[in-house]
């Protein structure tokens, strides 16, 4: 799936029928958010116009309508419970969760301490930090202003894009490198369904100095980094590689699903290249 190979073979024998069939999975699909957006902000969409894009290649796609910051138990438990009502409304048994950074934790939470591996096919996790992020304990052991200020700050912001009741330092607390090692202690995988993972990178070529500097700060803890989370750290599962296409060698944390296109590389198309990870659940008949 490097250059998207298999999106543009079908499109190069495209006719209706093979349009509406290439993500027609055989669960529904829904999209997880991370952490500082959600996909309900009328200001920055957290997918943008993913799952419409999916939706013209026969995909059955909903959003988890989480919220921005919440910690991992309580974003779970509202993911449970969108997750029943889209079961209900389209009368399948089972689901495929694609989980980007936070996201990814939420959904491995879901089914293992909240009873619904019986209701999840598969898990794919995007950039998702599973065994902490150093970033993480940056921002909460070395700002130069206190965390509790800090927190307070960032809840404000969170009202303002629509939280209801933010809790934003346990969830950056959660994904420190301590945080993930209890949490990976306490929510191991079920059998019952399938994980997989992949990751990115931003090197010296990338296009944008935020992007570039924030890999940079993290890189002696973390070696080479999507500028939030670590290559290693995202690797859970069937790790099935980095996220990158011959047009985008580089490939930033917001780029997997086309998040802040404004400082991120234009030239990765998040939107066919997760097509095509959806469309290997479809082969791999989930």
């Amino acid at each position: 799936m490097q250059i998207c190979f298999l999106l543009e073979l079908y499109m190069a024998l495209e006719n209706s029928d093979t349009k509406l069939s290439y993500c027609d999975t055989k669960y529904p699909v829904i999209l997880v958010s991370g952490l500082g957006f959600h996909d309900e902000n009328k200001l920055i969409q957290y997918w943008g116009n993913i799952p419409d894009y999916l939706k013209q290649y026969g995909c059955d796609v909903f959003t988890a309508q989480q919220a921005a910051f919440l910690s991992i138990p309580d974003n779970a438990i509202k993911l449970k419970f969108r997750i029943l009502d889209i079961l209900e409304k389209t009368k399948k048994n089972k689901i495929n969760i694609i989980g980007h950074s936070k996201g990814g934790l939420e959904a491995r939470y879901l089914v293992s301490k909240l009873g619904m591996d019986d209701h999840v096919a598969s898990i794919t996790t995007l950039g998702t930090p599973h065994y902490g992020a150093k970033l993480a304990d940056i921002i909460v052991g070395k700002l130069p202003i206190p965390k509790f200020a800090a927190a307070r700050l960032v809840n404000l912001y969170a009202l303002l894009i629509g939280d209801k009741r933010p809790d934003s330092l346990r969830a950056v607390e959660q994904i420190t490198i301590d945080g993930m090692k209890r949490f990976n202690d306490e929510v191991p995988d079920s059998a019952k369904v399938y994980y997989q993972s992949y990751a990115s990178h931003v090197n010296k070529e990338y296009p944008h100095i935020l992007w570039k500097t924030m890999a940079y700060i993290i890189r002696d803890y973390e070696g080479k980094n999507d500028g939030m989370v670590g290559i290693e750290s995202s690797k859970w599962g069937n790790y099935r590689g980095l996220m990158f296409t011959k047009e985008a060698p580089s490939v930033s944390h917001g780029d997997m699903i086309g998040l802040i296109p404004f400082i991120g590389n234009p030239k990765f198309d998040a939107k066919a290249y997760l097509a095509d990870i959806i469309h290997d659940l479809r082969e791999m008949e989930f």
